[in-house]
């Protein structure tokens, strides 16, 4: 992926069936985490200076205080886009979500 300073660099935050997605297609900073670590991961990610495109799963915003969130949703640099999220059957492993979301096939040995 060819990077140009110039605007940042692309993250994502969230699950870590997702960041797995996104490493896939080739976002290198990917962070997994879960309800109690994400408002302190994504505040340092919005502050740190280094991303222009912050992409972040949308199930954990109820943990971030209003006034952070508001911030958040005005905010153009960075930018942050919240992407919505949609619970899949507790069953489907990260293999058959790859299959549906990204179309492709891997195989993970039984994940």
């Amino acid at each position: 992926m060819v990077k140009d300073e110039r605007f940042g660099r692309i993250g994502f935050i969230g699950e870590r069936e997702l960041a797995v997605g996104f490493k896939l297609v080739g976002v290198e900073d990917t962070f997994i985490v879960d309800k109690d670590s994400y408002s302190e991961k994504l505040r340092e990610m919005y502050y740190s200076g280094k991303f222009g495109l912050i992409l972040s799963s949308n199930s954990f915003v109820a943990a971030l205080d209003k006034k952070f969130t508001n911030q958040l949703y005005s905010s153009v640099s960075p930018l942050v886009v919240f992407i919505p999220v949609t619970r899949v059957a507790e069953e489907e492993g990260i293999s058959d979500l790859a299959r549906r979301v990204l179309g492709i096939n891997m195989d993970l040995g039984g994940l």
